[in-house]
């Protein structure tokens, strides 16, 4: 659920994924807070299983755009998860995984952004690539599995502990908006 909540706010042209954090205990807590250039808002998620609660919260100077923002993003994701619970297994799980992929690509620019360390944008780059390939198991090998194994060894180069050169980073930034088109149009398969 977190990650269709995630994606029915994420996939909105200039959308910035501003914060993130998920535990994964027995009991699933998700949050991921978000601006809008378009919306002039910031939007927050906020899923905990234990209460089975999704919780999508604005704020912003326009009440009204606000409203509207918020309300589009709600239709988006009941039609979503409608889209969803008709799926059979199979693509459902091909679905959840082209759904993590997409947070991948999101917090890699977050991490880029916040200068984090090579060794954590890699990790994202690694798990949102083995999310791909598993998405479209079965199918002809994706464009974008490619492009993602060239960016891992670029970036196996650094040091996992420093932040990526600049070049590299800006480079691997505008990728990854690439990389969430094309997973987009995945996730459109199914929802």
């Amino acid at each position: 659920m977190f990650r269709l909540a995630w994606y029915a706010v994420a996939s909105k042209p200039g959308v910035l994924l501003n914060e993130y954090s998920e535990a994964e205990s027995q009991i699933y807590k998700g949050k991921a807070v978000f601006s809008s250039k378009e919306a002039e808002a910031d939007v927050r998620v906020w899923v905990e299983e234990a209460q089975r609660v999704v919780e999508v919260t604005g704020w912003g100077d326009d009440h009204d755009q606000l409203k509207a923002y918020l309300d589009e993003i709600a239709q988006s994701l009941e039609s979503s998860l409608k889209k969803y619970q008709s799926l059979p297994e199979e693509d459902k799980g091909k679905l959840r995984r082209a759904l993590v992929a997409k947070t991948c690509w999101d917090k890699i620019v977050f991490e880029i952004l916040n200068k984090d360390s090579a060794g954590a944008v890699y990790f994202q780059l690694a798990h949102g690539r083995e999310m791909i390939i598993k998405a479209t198991e079965g199918e002809d090998i994706h464009a974008l599995t490619l492009t993602t194994s060239g960016w891992l060894s670029r970036i196996e180069a650094v040091p996992r502990d420093e932040v990526l050169p600049s070049n590299i980073a800006m480079e691997l930034a505008k990728k990854s908006v690439e990389w969430k088109k094309e997973t987009q149009d995945i996730i459109a398969r199914y929802i």
